[in-house]
């Protein structure tokens, strides 16, 4: 039989139906969008109610209406589907019946065996009413009423975002919450359940007399989220409460007391605030530990000024060390650091000021040592190539470094550049640079750590131009079935005036504290990252480069090079690769034979007898779905001892290094990801630390758990073992467990 379109004034504002059998919502949706009356002319969503059916008849004498077949209304967004819809004009009511569907407008879909709709559709009774909610949540119930079309009461309620087993839906899903009954606040948008409990595939593992949730479709809501627990060495037994604050659209808060056997009570807040061109950070937190009261702040912004300029600062500090490690808010770290800035961008170009301060959290550090910074003033520009394919750069800065105890030192300095690369004759490869580096100190307690100069006091200038040639020769050999091979003869002459080459006592030095010679700087102009310390004179530099493209992807590189300097330099210390005219070999070797396998290897060796100065390997092996790594370091000595004292370094300096790491990871094998790494110490012959990751995650649930163990000493203790289990159920929240 045909369907007919039929329009009755009714009101089907917020009517909530409901049925057993899940729905395809877009496509029904665009089905209803999809409805006419007539031949061409669209059914107006405005009417009071709109249907259609297989079959509608209508009884004047009682008003009833009746319609059967594919019943299908709609009105202002609302989609209704049922078997059968028996409509009383005269009471203003309804009964659907059989596979009753609807649809809201906010995305909510509701199914239901039968509903009795009155008071314009804004009340209902419901029978087996099954709800489908944002984010995959499912809600079902024995039976339902609507209020006013914003309050659902449900009795027999289950909450789950599980699918069900699809070779047993009869099955318990994953989790799930099973209450007595529950309310559903259409409006406040939050669900609450009375004499519930949480059950993991069927089994109950928590009960509670009262508990809610926001809908699902809610992103942000104010109330208790769930608890933490754990346990701890120095702080015990603990328990976290967390409660979120939804302050406004912009802001919100996080307050979580942790009460602690041992320790505390603890106050953290957590606080954000996003404005129109920008964000504020703030985290404070503050209570008892180890008998005195200690707190912390970490906070941070970020605000536009316009298209060009940001401004922003960090700030972070703590009245007490083992506050941070004890609670768990920064464990392990040797400092923490705060500053503020602005900085623009232009095109090629990029401008910052900011000052600097920091604060040590590791006990052999000495807080007036530590350098103040301001102002750090900075200006770069690249240029666009000229006509003859050449680059200009320029840098300039300006600082000014305070320290309580130790060198006090301001600088200006601009480092300009000009890069020009030429094609030469039989293919090679030319490139011309020049630097010009001029700068301006005053300093003053230079007879302080970092420096150590015989001299108190000094203010001098200087300006060090540097040029260089560099050549390459690419050398091109098709080997067949073999792929290709590539032989690269490189050679530069760096040329600049032996300004430098000896110890300079009226500089201090900031930023060029650690020089050591490697394939990553063999061809810099510097051989310092910085340009307090320039190594000037003459030198030449030249490398063997190599690399082999096989068909079937597979790549091998490396490199073997040296430098030698017309000049001995003296500023190079001991064990740098530096310290002669000729430089120690340093070399580079990779293969990549396949996509699961990666081998890096570098070295320096003496120039003198050959003797391996230092070693960095990596291998890889493996794909995405499991991976082993590895490494191995060794150098004959240890930087970290360098400035420490004046004149020849200690004897700490010349103890060689020698660590191995390893490592394994997974990722998404039958819904886990694992991961663990080692590190040894081969000189002590005992772990550095080791770490366990693992994670399981489905549609609705994630669960990580986190081993870390420390075996060496942090500020005198005997290290230290953390713990961490945390459960995510979505749309509810985390639960946290840690062991410390």
């Amino acid at each position: 039989m045909k369907k007919r379109a039929l329009a009755l004034g009714l009101t089907a504002t917020g009517a909530a139906l409901a049925g057993a059998a899940l729905l395809d919502v877009p496509q029904a949706r665009a089905q209803m969008e999809g409805l006419v009356a007539g031949p061409s002319r669209p059914i107006s969503r405005t009417a009071p109610v709109t249907f259609l059916a297989d079959q509608v008849s209508y009884d004047k004498t009682t008003g009833i209406v009746t319609a059967t077949g594919h019943v299908q209304a709609w009105q202002n967004g609302h989609v209704l589907e049922a078997d059968k819809v028996v409509i009383d004009r005269v009471h203003n009511t309804a009964v659907a019946s059989g596979h009753v569907v609807l649809m809201e407008p906010g995305g909510q879909v509701v199914f239901a065996k039968q509903a009795r709709l009155s008071s314009g559709m804004k009340n209902a009774v419901m029978h087996g009413v099954a709800t489908i909610l944002a984010e995959n949540g499912r809600m079902v119930a024995n039976g339902a009423r609507r209020y006013g079309g914003v309050v659902n009461e449900l009795s027999k309620v289950i909450y789950s975002t599980c699918n069900l087993c699809k070779r047993n839906p009869e099955a318990a899903p994953l989790w799930q919450i099973r209450a007595r009954s529950a309310v559903e606040d259409l409006k406040r948008k939050v669900i609450e359940y009375r004499d519930a409990e949480v059950q993991v595939y069927g089994f109950p593992v928590f009960w509670t007399p009262y508990i809610s949730q926001p809908d699902p479709s809610v992103k942000r809501m104010s109330g208790f989220l769930i608890p933490s627990f754990g346990s701890s060495t120095h702080i015990g037994a603990f328990l976290a409460v967390p409660y979120f604050w939804d302050i406004n659209k912009s802001s919100d808060a996080t307050i979580v007391p942790i009460i602690a056997t041992k320790m505390g009570p603890v106050l953290d807040v957590k606080y954000r605030k996003d404005f129109n061109d920008g964000r504020l950070n703030v985290n404070i937190s503050g209570g008892r530990d180890r008998g005195r009261f200690a707190d912390a702040i970490f906070s941070n912004g970020t605000f536009d000024l316009n298209n060009t300029w940001r401004a922003g600062f960090t700030y972070n500090r703590t009245s007490n060390v083992n506050f941070l490690n004890d609670f768990r808010y920064l464990p392990n770290a040797a400092f923490l650091s705060s500053n503020a800035y602005l900085e623009g961008f232009g095109a090629g170009s990029y401008a910052r000021v900011d000052a600097q301060l920091y604060q040590g959290l590791v006990a052999s550090i000495n807080q007036n040592q530590l350098p103040i910074v301001t102002p750090y003033a900075r200006y770069d520009y690249f240029g666009e190539p000229d006509r003859f394919g050449g680059r200009l750069s320029f840098a300039a800065s300006a600082f000014n470094v305070f320290r309580s105890e130790g060198t006090n030192s301001r600088r200006v300095a601009a480092v300009t550049n000009y890069e020009l690369p030429l094609n030469g004759p039989l293919g090679s490869l030319w490139t011309a640079r020049f630097r010009l580096i001029a700068a301006g100190y005053q300093a003053t307690k230079l007879n302080e750590q970092p420096n150590f100069s015989p001299l108190s006091s000094a203010s001098t200038a200087r300006a060090v131009p540097i040029g260089a040639i560099a050549m390459r020769l690419p050398l091109v050999r098709s080997a067949g079935d073999w792929g290709e091979q590539i032989i690269e003869p490189r050679v530069q002459l760096v040329a600049a005036p032996n300004y430098g080459i000896t110890q300079n006592n009226t500089i201090p030095n900031e930023d060029s504290l650690d020089p050591e010679l490697t394939d990553a700087n063999l061809f810099s102009l510097n051989r310092f990252y910085g340009i307090d310390r320039i190594a000037g004179g003459s030198r030449i530099d030249y490398a063997m480069q190599g690399d082999w493209y096989l068909p079937s992807g597979a790549l091998a590189n490396g490199l073997i090079g040296q430098s030698y300097s017309f000049h001995k330099n003296d500023l190079f210390p001991t064990g740098s690769g530096l310290s002669d005219k000729a430089s120690d070999i340093v070399a580079r070797a990779s293969l990549s034979p396949n996509q699961w396998l990666n081998l890096t290897y570098r070295t320096r060796l003496s120039h003198v007898n050959f003797g391996v100065k230092m070693i960095d390997g990596t291998v890889s092996v493996g794909t995405n779905r499991l991976r082993f790594t590895g490494g191995y370091l060794y150098s004959s000595n240890n930087p970290y001892y360098l400035y420490l004292q004046s004149g020849s370094p200690p004897a700490a300096y010349y103890t060689p290094r020698r660590e191995i790491t390893g490592g394994i990871s997974t990722t998404l094998w039958k819904g886990w990801s694992v991961s663990a790494a080692a590190q040894r110490n081969l000189a002590t012959g005992q772990f550095d630390n080791a770490a366990l990751s693992a994670t399981w995650q489905n549609e609705c649930t994630a669960i990580n758990f986190n081993f870390y163990r420390r075996f060496t000493s942090f500020n005198y203790d005997t290290g230290s073992t953390t713990f961490l289990i945390n459960i995510t159920l979505k749309t509810l929240g985390n639960i946290g467990f840690n062991a410390l």
